[in-house]
């Protein structure tokens, strides 16, 4: 029997162990993942049918309240006649069309609320306001709301287009009954209390469309297994879906079922109102709920290839003559460091073998190029980043120039020639300022006594709708900024804060800690919408992952070119914050750490306020 090397016996018992290892936790990793995996989505799916049900529980209890505030109202009974007889005058519809609005509040808990009397007449209020005879559709629920003497009746949902303004299309809607007594708490009619259906099942709705195909499938029926949610499907469709009730009749919340409509394997948690009577099922593919464990498995497989490469290729060249050598160029490899490039020269060392010898002079020659390489591409980075603020900053609105010129031509028209020549002299050295391309950084002094010209020819235009005040701390005016950085500031101010009653208030102040120092804009106009906000912080996000030049915008510099070039200048320690006082007034926030050591774990350089 031929003798194997020692190198190749080693090689295979090594193999054959790691091989054994790397089954056994797979087998393990599987298990256990795939079981805590399993659990957390559970957990997760029982929180969600604890939300949903929380939400439409809600919805419920509004349209319960307004009909339940309507019934024990003393201005309805009083308005209303002791015969009850709901084919009244023009002026009690209107007085009971606003009662019934004022029950509901103004979060309009209930979007119709209808009263009928047992006559055939009935009193709408809400999305449609008329009294009329009834059709007799709803007779069904106005005959059980009758029986039950004062307890709700919930409607399934139902497709209607009496409601809708437009009356070009149907709306879903959920009706709550209750009978309605007079003085004598004696039943005369039944209250109707309705809400469209996509608003109490907001929740799931919500959580649909954010999640789309990662979504869980949310079924709601009723106490009858009737199938509530989705209530805009088919009737083949629900059809389908009612084996899922059945499935809810075991006592665990947890389920695992096959499913009948695909016939795979399904995870469920299950959880049921006793307000309403509803059973909420949430139901998640065991594909879906398991696919991080193959995702990881796969990963794992390659890992274990690319393992058992290395380990044959370094089980066959391995030698006691190149240990020692390879072992130096290891450590030197730990060491080097970007800046230390190049400094360390690792052909001073002996080398026996001649392959080890040219390595150690590739990698040498590669130490050497790559620290070249390195401060090429730091130069040309530097340069860069000039070049971009030099572009961000030569995007000028010239819309300022118009008006300007326009205010100077009505001056000159009044013969105001002192004011006239004021502004010229002021808008002179604006454009002096603005053109003067050899000089991009400027102190925060030069900075605000161009906004203090800027803000004079504005004040001219606007006369006394327009009142401004500059305190800046004198600590700070030696502070470098980047040419025309506060100025796009105070020009959205004044744009958007002039979205309401004249006068209008431009503060422009400071603010000095121990670790840092910013400017605050501050206008008296109406502030931030939260969409103006989320469109913001969308688009200076945009900017970030997309480096280069902001779209130009025609009405000014834009937040994005003053952020860009802050954000430049300061390499990213910076502070930049939007939003509103707390009076609702527009803030914007520029400035800049000390120190990086300053910034606090929590702050982020952009925050929406």
């Amino acid at each position: 029997m031929k003798s194997r090397s020692l190198q190749s016996k080693l090689f295979f018992a090594y193999i054959s162990l790691a091989c054994l290892i790397l089954f056994s936790f797979a087998v393990f990793f599987y298990a256990f993942v795939s079981r805590q995996l399993k659990q957390s989505q559970i957990s997760a799916m029982n929180t969600l049918n604890s939300s949903f049900q929380t939400q439409v529980d809600s919805a419920i209890r509004n349209l319960d309240a307004v009909s339940v505030n309507i019934n024990y109202s003393n201005q309805s009974k009083t308005i209303l006649d002791n015969s009850f007889n709901l084919n009244i005058s023009s002026n009690m519809l209107s007085a009971m069309s606003d009662l019934f609005i004022s029950l509901s509040g103004t979060e309009l808990k209930a979007d119709q609320v209808n009263l009928y009397d047992f006559s055939g007449y009935v009193l709408e209020a809400g999305i449609s306001t008329i009294v009329k005879k009834t059709d007799g559709s709803k007779d069904e629920w106005i005959e059980a709301a009758r029986e039950l003497e004062g307890k709700k009746v919930l409607t399934p949902p139902y497709c209607t287009r009496e409601y809708t303004k437009t009356a070009t299309y149907d709306q879903w809607f959920i009706s709550l009954y209750r009978s309605f007594n007079n003085q004598y708490k004696r039943g005369v009619g039944v209250i109707e209390t309705a809400k469209q259906c996509k608003s109490v099942f907001k929740s799931i709705i919500t959580y649909k469309k954010k999640n789309h195909e990662d979504a869980a499938s949310i079924y709601v029926f009723d106490s009858n297994g009737d199938l509530i949610y989705p209530y805009d499907i088919s009737q083949e469709y629900k059809a389908a879906l009612q084996p899922y009730y059945e499935l809810t009749k075991g006592d665990d919340s947890a389920l695992t079922f096959i499913s009948p409509l695909t016939g795979k394997t399904e995870y469920a948690a299950e959880a049921v109102s006793s307000y309403t009577g509803y059973t909420y099922l949430t139901i998640q593919p065991e594909s879906v709920v398991l696919a991080p464990v193959y995702n990881l498995l796969r990963i794992l497989a390659a890992i274990v290839a690319l393992f058992l490469t290395i380990s044959i290729f370094i089980s066959y060249r391995l030698s006691r003559s190149v240990v020692k050598p390879v072992k130096h160029l290891k450590h030197i490899i730990q060491r080097m460091e970007l800046d230390t490039l190049g400094q360390e020269k690792v052909t001073a060392y002996p080398v026996s073998v001649n392959e080890l010898e040219e390595l150690y002079q590739a990698f040498q020659l590669m130490s050497d190029n790559l620290k070249d390489s390195m401060e090429q591409l730091n130069q040309a980075k530097e340069q860069e980043m000039k070049a971009r603020s030099m572009a961000l900053q030569t995007q000028i609105n010239p819309h300022f120039y118009y008006n300007t010129l326009s205010s100077i031509i009505v001056l000159a028209e009044n013969g105001d020639s002192e004011t006239v020549v004021k502004m010229c002299r002021n808008l002179s050295r604006i454009m002096r300022y603005i053109t003067n391309t050899t000089e991009t950084t400027v102190t925060l002094k030069d900075e605000l006594d161009y906004v203090q010209k800027y803000l004079y020819c504005m004040k001219v235009r606007y006369q006394s709708s327009l009142n401004y005040s500059i305190h800046v701390d004198e600590s700070l005016l030696s502070q470098p900024v980047p040419k025309l950085i506060i100025q796009p500031i105070v020009e959205n101010a004044i744009r958007y804060g002039s979205n309401c009653a004249p006068p209008w208030n431009i503060s422009i102040t400071s603010m000095v800690t121990e670790g840092s120092w910013q400017i605050e804009v501050t206008d008296s106009g109406p502030g931030f919408t939260e969409e103006a906000k989320e469109r913001i912080t969308a688009n200076i996000m945009k900017a970030i992952q997309n480096p280069g030049l902001p779209e130009l915008k025609i009405n000014g510099l834009g937040t994005i070119n003053v952020y860009l070039r802050w954000k430049i200048f300061c390499k990213g320690d910076i502070i930049f914050r939007y939003g509103n006082t707390a009076d609702g007034h527009g803030i914007v926030s520029i400035g800049r750490y000390f120190s990086k050591t300053a910034k606090s774990a929590d702050e982020t350089d952009c925050i929406s306020e």
